[in-house]
């Protein structure tokens, strides 16, 4: 495994991502109650919030940007004849965990789809950040998290994912789906203990 990161300087990571330097954000995908102990609760999700609070904390510290992307449904929603219900806009569900509860200066970025691209301003956030890699974290990994991933990949953004900052309903999908990102969207997975050494680097 490659060195991430040699040194940090503003929010510029210099090392050895591809040969080049890396401008990161840290993104944590619909960390919100409906997902974590609400309608969809998961203890495979709750299992992973501990690991992204270090990688929140660490970011801060670093001063890497931290953009909160989180569902926040409509009645006509394509998605909730699928799923019904959940995450509303405006409903407790819909807001972040409070172990998780944003800071003043980190972004939060409404979704309607699995996507935070999809009609939303993150990539434009992106880009007045500088930012060419994005770091992801939460759930499902093989749903929200993939998507984010392929429109990442597909507006040539590098991706790394946090393969014990992520999670699903269950593990095999959960692995899957990090061996679909890693495949396809050139990926790189590590753990929450691997990039917090590389960011000490």
């Amino acid at each position: 495994m490659p060195s991430l990161i040699i040194c940090y300087n503003s929010s510029e990571m210099v090392g050895f991502w591809g040969g080049g330097k890396m401008r990161p954000a840290l993104i944590i995908v619909d960390m919100v109650v409906d997902f974590v102990t609400g309608k969809f609760g998961n203890p495979y999700v709750q299992e992973i919030v501990p690991n992204i609070k270090l990688l929140i904390d660490k970011a801060h510290e670093k001063k890497v940007p931290v953009i909160y992307l989180r569902d926040a449904h409509t009645e006509e929603d394509k998605e909730l004849s699928l799923w019904g219900k959940h995450a509303m806009d405006g409903d407790k569900g819909s807001e972040i965990i409070p172990e998780l509860a944003p800071q003043k200066d980190d972004y939060i970025i409404k979704k309607k789809v699995y996507s935070g691209f999809y009609k939303t301003e993150l990539e434009d956030l992106l880009r007045g950040l500088n930012v060419d890699t994005v770091i992801l974290t939460g759930t499902s990994t093989h749903i929200c998290v993939l998507h984010n991933s392929a429109d990442a990949f597909f507006r040539g953004f590098d991706i790394i994912v946090i393969s014990d900052a992520t999670a699903s309903f269950v593990p095999e999908e959960h692995e899957r789906a990090l061996k679909y990102m890693k495949e396809i969207h050139n990926a790189k997975i590590y753990t929450t203990y691997e990039l917090l050494e590389r960011w000490e680097e």
